[in-house]
C-alpha cells in the first residue's frame, strides 16, 4: 500500500500580472518534483492584473477580503491540509487585510504554516507599523512553523519573533531552458536593458539622471525601461543597503526632463512588455541594468544573467550574497550615481568584458538557480517543517 501523500495548501498569486511573485508561485505550483511527494491545493490571492493598482485600498480590495476569506475558511475545512504556504507582504495594509488572520485561520485548523517574505523590507516598514497592530503581526509570527527569506543575511527579517532555526534560505528559481541564449537574435551594441517598476525606489529616477554624462561618453548608449511608471510608493521606502529613508522623486517628472533634453532619443519607455517581445528585448541587449533600493532576489535580473547578460545592480537583497562584483557584473550602492556610472563604462568600453561576464552568468545560474534545484530545496523545506 502506497504512502499517503501530505496535502499542503499554497495560497498566493499566479499570472497576470508576469512580475516574481506570480511567476515564482507558479513555477513551484508546476512542479513535478513537488507534485510527486505531496498533495497540492491551491488558492489565488491576486483579484488585480495590474501591478500599478496592486496595494490599493477601495472597494474592489474589500469585497475580495471576504471572497478569499470565505475561500480560505472552506478550503481549510473541506481539504484539511498538513501545512500551509503562503508568501507575505511587507505592508501594514497587507498583515491586517490578510497575513495574519491567515495564519491564525491554518493553526486554528491544525497546519503547519510556512510564510515566505519575497523582499528584504519587512523589518524597516514593520518599525513604522501602529502600536497595536505590530502586537498583532508579532502575536501571528509566534504561530509559524517555518519563515523562509531569500538571502542568509535577511534571516533576522523575523526577529524576536520567529526563532533563528526556524528560518531557511530559498533562492529564486529560473527556467534555464527558456531563459537560454539564442543566436538568431542580434546583440544591439550599447542597449542597456531596464525591467520592473517605474519609480524611485527601482531605482528609475536615478538612471535618468545619469543619462546625460553617459551618452555624452557613449553616444550610442541607449536605455530602454519595461514597466509600469506610476507616482507614490508601495512597500519600499528605505534603502535596504544603507537602512535610510527613500526620499521620493516624482518619475513623470524626471520622465518630462529627459524626453525635453538633447538626450531624448537615448530614453525608450516600453512600457509593460512580455511573451516574446520580453524576450527579443532580453536577447538583444548588450548590458542588463538594476538600480533597486530594495530586492529580495530580482527575478529579472536573473533572467538576463541565464540568457548570458553582463549586468550592473545593486548589490540588495541576494544579490550581494550570490553575485561576485567584478564576476557576475558590476555592482554599486543604490541611490550612488558616480559608482553607477563608473559600472556601466567599464561595461560600455569592454565588448571582451562583456562576454566573459556574460558567459559566467549562465553557467551560475544554470549550477544554482534552475526549478529543479529550488524546487527540491523547497521540498526538504517542507518535508522537514512537517517532522518538527
Amino acid at each position: 500500500m502506497s504512502k499517503k501523500k501530505p496535502k499542503i495548501l499554497f495560497i498566493g498569486p499566479t499570472p497576470p500580472p508576469y512580475s516574481g511573485p506570480e511567476l515564482s508561485m507558479q513555477q513551484f505550483l508546476e512542479s513535478e518534483i513537488l507534485n510527486t511527494d505531496f498533495e497540492i491545493s491551491f488558492l489565488k490571492t491576486n483579484f488585480r492584473t495590474d501591478n500599478t493598482k496592486k496595494g490599493k485600498l477601495d472597494l474592489s480590495m474589500l469585497s475580495n477580503f471576504f471572497v478569499f476569506f470565505s475561500k480560505l475558511l472552506r478550503i481549510l475545512f473541506q481539504v484539511r491540509p498538513n501545512c500551509v504556504y503562503y508568501p507575505i507582504t511587507p505592508t501594514q495594509i497587507g498583515w491586517v487585510g490578510r497575513d495574519v488572520w491567515t495564519i491564525l485561520f491554518s493553526k486554528v485548523m491544525g497546519a503547519k504554516v510556512i510564510i515566505h517574505l519575497r523582499g528584504s523590507h519587512f523589518k524597516l516598514n514593520f518599525q513604522e507599523f501602529n502600536g497595536v497592530i505590530k502586537k498583532l503581526v508579532g502575536y501571528s509570527l509566534n504561530k509559524v512553523d517555518c519563515g523562509i527569506v531569500q538571502a542568509a543575511y535577511l534571516k533576522d527579517q523575523f526577529e524576536p519573533y520567529i526563532k533563528s532555526h526556524k528560518i531557511k534560505v530559498l533562492y529564486q528559481a529560473m527556467d534555464v531552458e527558456e531563459y537560454a541564449y539564442n543566436p538568431n537574435y542580434k546583440i544591439e551594441k550599447g542597449k542597456v536593458l531596464v525591467m520592473g517598476h517605474m519609480t524611485k525606489a527601482k531605482g528609475y529616477t536615478d538612471i535618468l539622471k545619469i543619462i546625460p554624462d553617459i551618452c555624452k561618453e557613449f553616444p550610442n548608449a541607449k536605455f530602454y525601461f519595461a514597466g509600469n511608471i506610476r507616482r507614490g510608493e508601495r512597500g519600499v521606502f528605505y534603502n535596504q543597503f544603507t537602512g535610510e529613508k527613500i526620499t521620493y522623486e516624482d518619475p513623470f517628472v524626471a520622465e518630462e526632463r529627459i524626453l525635453n533634453s538633447e538626450f531624448k532619443d537615448n530614453y525608450v519607455n516600453l512600457g509593460i512588455i512580455s511573451g516574446d517581445d520580453k524576450m527579443a528585448h532580453i536577447q538583444t541587449a548588450d548590458i542588463f541594468l538594476t538600480a533597486s533600493y530594495s530586492e529580495g532576489f530580482s527575478r529579472s535580473l536573473l533572467e538576463a544573467m541565464s540568457i548570458g547578460k553582463p549586468t550592473v545592480f545593486t548589490p540588495v537583497g541576494a544579490h550581494r550574497e550570490v553575485f561576485k562584483n567584478g564576476v557576475h557584473g558590476f555592482s554599486f550602492i543604490p541611490g550612488n550615481l558616480k559608482d553607477m556610472k563608473l559600472a556601466l563604462y567599464k561595461l560600455l568600453d569592454n565588448d571582451e568584458k562583456c562576454v566573459e561576464i556574460g558567459m559566467n552568468n549562465r553557467k551560475h545560474v544554470v549550477s544554482n538557480f534552475s526549478i529543479d534545484k529550488i524546487s527540491d530545496d523547497f521540498r526538504i523545506i517542507i518535508q522537514n517543517t512537517l517532522e518538527s
